[in-house]
């Protein structure tokens, strides 16, 4: 992505809260704008010397997500813009040290081409929703009860989320191997361009997941 694009989407979501670029499509975009390592079988170390496995080094080398006591960088990032759903503006997330791949899919009859993850060894994915008609950062709870008529009115939420991790090592990830969340909260820090992003989550076999992702967001408008 050039700088002049950086630029404008950056001010375009600064000035109306993420709630769409004019109606810009960053469809065709790579996210893959982060240095990578060759080797792919690199082990990296934090800075605490704890080893990150995987193949490409996240935003100023912080950006992981950590499961039981394996660790991942995380170096891309892109935000779906849905927009108004009932009281809430929805925005779905994915997080990955992965590339995206573009992928035609039929939601609700209309077919979107959707940027996917492919060769990762971690993905988040999470479907956010900020009370009223924009995005706001913000600190984000896990519900069940989804939009639930009405009942979450006023509150930041997510439901669908999942932690995706390459337990088999194959060099990508297979649906069993994403884990649905069931607990826990993603909170945003700071704003444009300097978005930070925390995570502490349950996920549904008992496991925790925590992490942080600093970095370039990209944002896709679906509206």
């Amino acid at each position: 992505m050039s700088q002049l694009l950086k630029l404008a989407l950056w001010t375009c979501i600064s000035s109306v809260g993420v709630s769409g670029c004019n109606g810009s499509d960053l469809l065709g975009v790579a996210a893959d704008t982060q240095p990578t390592l060759d080797q792919a079988d690199a082990v990296l170390q934090n800075d605490e010397g704890v080893p990150v496995t995987g193949n490409s080094v996240g935003p100023e080398g912080y950006s992981r997500v950590k499961m039981g006591e394996r660790q991942f960088p995380l170096k891309s990032a892109l935000g779906d813009i849905w927009g108004t759903d009932g009281d809430h503006y929805s925005v779905d997330f994915t997080i990955t040290n992965g590339k995206f791949l573009v992928s035609p899919t039929e939601i609700d009859g209309v077919t979107h081409n959707l940027l996917v993850p492919v060769e990762a060894s971690a993905t988040i994915y999470v479907e956010l929703y900020s009370p009223g008609d924009a995005f706001s950062f913000g600190t984000y709870s896990f519900s069940p009860f989804g939009s639930g008529g009405g009942v979450l009115a006023g509150n930041a939420y997510f439901d669908s989320a999942y932690v995706g991790i390459d337990l088999n090592e194959s060099g990508d990830i297979e649906s069993n191997e994403n884990l649905r969340i069931i607990g826990g909260t993603f909170e945003f820090d700071g704003g444009v361009p300097d978005i930070e992003l925390r995570f502490s989550v349950t996920l549904e076999n008992g496991q925790s997941a925590e992490g942080y992702y600093t970095g370039l967001f990209d944002f896709a408008d679906r509206i």
